[in-house]
């Protein structure tokens, strides 16, 4: 399970946005009219850029996301009333639906075999959608309007609140157990308030509210995601190297760092493959996270980590690194193939230096590390050696 503080951080942002736009629609006649008149200029505003931002840095995922809506927004506002509500009955379905299947689904290139057989998909929803608004089935529309629940939800109807339980309940478990709590928690956020737009569809502006807040959210979520593959390392989910360099430029006068390297690596990857190492690097890095004293755990490259532990002596940062060293060496690894498993321990090597008025920088620090991170490999390695 995610720990409750990353979700309500990863919740927070998403959440802050959306109450600040509902604010906007519950206190409409305290607020100048010409404020809202630029609602709709802001929402187009912000989809033209998510378009190109995610066409150039090929996250293709929020391509997908924001045409729909730009299309719900258009369609509200060029239709006839009668085609409007027939497009209200099938976006309220198909939308949040569409969410969750393009959040599920994982990011590729947009002209690969995947991407082309999203573009096809993306291009029939809009088809049948349009089919059904410009030649009206009184049947299918019958059938959507079926009535589930004692209570009403006008605007709404039954079916659609039925496919926002089921959509939100996904989402949720997600958000609690998936590890792209980023995605997670950012579009349970985005449906929630796609709804509440809709629910209040005739308070004045609380639509285009709605859309213009889950176009911000979908433009900060493609920021942080932007962010995330520059700065944190895809398969342990620790800060990389480019976030190691951007925190040593920030220390003090006084702090202390640990390098770390896995025993045997290369001996391990070639008995039990590169699949296996790659799930060794994951339960390291997962021991590394949870590093205390201050510390910050950052893979450096291979398997080798760093801790860093800013306004640390020595001596703290070598107590909390053993501490680590000896929880890593006692946690049991299983190994399995399609015969067999078997049970082994994994042991990891670290040297560990203090800041001296001789470093130049950082780096100069990160190297005397590095050379008692050898002196621990020579030693016979499960160690920890304090420069």
């Amino acid at each position: 399970m995610n720990p409750l503080k990353s979700i309500a951080l990863n919740i927070s942002i998403p959440l802050l946005i959306s109450l600040a736009f509902a604010l906007m629609a519950y206190n409409e006649a305290k607020i100048p009219k010409a404020v809202f008149n630029l609602v709709p200029y802001l929402f187009y505003a912000i989809s033209t850029l998510i378009l190109w931002v995610s066409w150039h840095f090929n996250r293709n995922r929020f391509i997908f996301l924001i045409i729909p809506l730009l299309l719900i927004h258009v369609g509200f506002e060029y239709l006839s009333a009668k085609k409007a509500t027939d497009l209200f009955l099938y976006a309220s379905m198909l939308y949040p639906l569409h969410l969750l299947l393009f959040l599920s689904l994982r990011e590729r290139g947009l002209f690969s075999i995947w991407g082309i057989l999203k573009i096809a998909f993306f291009l029939i929803e809009i088809g049948v959608v349009s089919y059904f608004i410009i030649y009206p089935e009184s049947n299918l529309i019958a059938l959507l309007k079926i009535k589930l629940f004692t209570i009403s939800f006008y605007p709404l109807q039954d079916l659609s609140v039925a496919i926002a339980v089921f959509v939100l309940f996904i989402i949720a478990i997600l958000v609690m157990y998936n590890k792209y709590l980023l995605y997670n928690s950012s579009f349970f956020i985005i449906v929630v308030t796609f709804y509440m737009g809709f629910y209040f569809l005739k308070t004045p502006y609380a639509n285009e509210l709605s859309q213009l807040a889950i176009g911000i959210i979908i433009f900060i979520l493609l920021i942080r995601e932007s962010y995330r593959l520059a700065f944190y390392d895809e398969l342990t989910s620790l800060p990389g190297r480019r976030a190691l360099v951007e925190d040593m430029a920030k220390l003090g006068m006084k702090y202390s760092l640990a390098m770390i390297d896995i025993d045997h690596f290369k001996k391990f990857n070639d008995t039990y493959g590169h699949d296996t190492g790659d799930e060794v690097l994951k339960m390291v890095a997962s021991k590394l996270a949870g590093i205390g004293g201050g510390g910050k755990a950052y893979r450096y490259g291979g398997e080798e980590f760093v801790l860093l532990f800013p306004s640390k002596d020595a001596d703290e940062s070598y107590t909390h690194t053993d501490i680590l060293r000896n929880t890593i060496a006692k946690s049991p690894f299983s190994v399995r193939n399609k015969k067999s498993s078997k049970t082994i321990y994994i042991n990891i090597s670290s040297g560990v230096v203090q800041r001296n008025s001789k470093d130049r920088d950082p780096f100069a620090v990160m190297k005397r590390a590095d050379n008692a991170l050898y002196k621990a490999k020579k030693a016979g390695r499960n160690q920890v050696v304090k420069a």
